[in-house]
């Protein structure tokens, strides 16, 4: 029975442990950034064959229409003074952890809420129901003041009481007489035709302009496969090498004996 000496095992595991510990881990990331990219693209191309159309020429039915209009608020708004009512609220909420060897600023807390709301055009109006919007596709957030901070907290539901430490925030609004453009699967709703998520397809409800959506899509895609190859290669290459040198050294321990 062939037995290893002490070294032996140590060179072996250690080239496992190259594999294990430096591999490994990028190929990973790089699988989520592989699929990421994948997903955004297929978003961008769904919106790219989303063509720009009228609401007085909205149709319902299982294609995607794209829409650019001012949002006219509701009764059943979230809150806000007449004329500038909020619709849609999100809050991303992040803290510095400086404990671990891995420090920097992590998600504490990301909640979101809306409001159906009129979509007018000119043309007409239709329905937007913002739920399942795509949040990539929102903009850069704003910093909000304490004020704004503990009035979002109150319509999303989180506690003060978590809000401890070295934190940072990100707010995003629509609020009622706000240009946004609106990609989404047109359903007659009960009081109309309304925009809504349907599985499998994208939504999105943003500030941009529709070619500033295309070339954000774009942009995202692009970002994440670069990152795939920036992480996927040394990844693979370490897992090749780790793999490569503890057969090289089971061979060398197994033929001297």
């Amino acid at each position: 029975m062939n037995t290893f000496s002490p070294d032996q095992l140590f060179s072996i595991l250690g080239w496992l442990g190259v594999s294990a510990c430096c591999g490994l881990p990028l190929l990973a990331f790089a699988a989520i950034l592989f699929f990421t990219a994948r997903k955004r693209g297929q978003t961008g191309s769904a919106v790219k064959a989303a063509k720009p159309i009228s609401i007085a020429a909205l149709q319902p039915g299982a294609k995607l229409a794209r829409l650019q209009g001012r949002i006219v608020a509701p009764t059943g708004a979230l809150d806000g003074p007449a004329g500038n009512e909020l619709v849609y609220l999100r809050l991303k909420v992040e803290i510095y952890d400086s404990d671990s060897d891995d420090s920097g600023w992590k998600g504490l807390t990301d909640k979101a809420r809306g409001a159906p709301f009129q979509l007018n055009d000119g043309s007409g109006a239709a329905w937007v129901n913002p739920d399942g919007l795509d949040k990539q596709l929102l903009g850069s957030g704003v910093v909000p003041d304490d004020n704004q901070i503990q009035a979002a907290c109150i319509l999303l539901g989180i506690s003060p009481d978590m809000l401890r430490g070295q934190l940072r925030f990100s707010l995003w609004e629509f609020r009622a007489g706000q240009n946004v453009t609106v990609v989404g699967a047109p359903l007659q709703g009960p009081n109309g035709l309304t925009l809504v998520k349907v599985s499998g397809q994208p939504f999105i409800v943003s500030p941009l302009a529709g070619a500033a959506v295309e070339s954000a899509i774009s942009t995202q895609t692009k970002t994440a496969s670069v990152w795939t190859f920036v992480l996927g290669i040394p990844g693979l290459l370490a897992l090749c090498c780790g793999l490569t040198g503890a057969a090289v050294m089971l061979v060398k321990a197994l033929t001297s004996k």
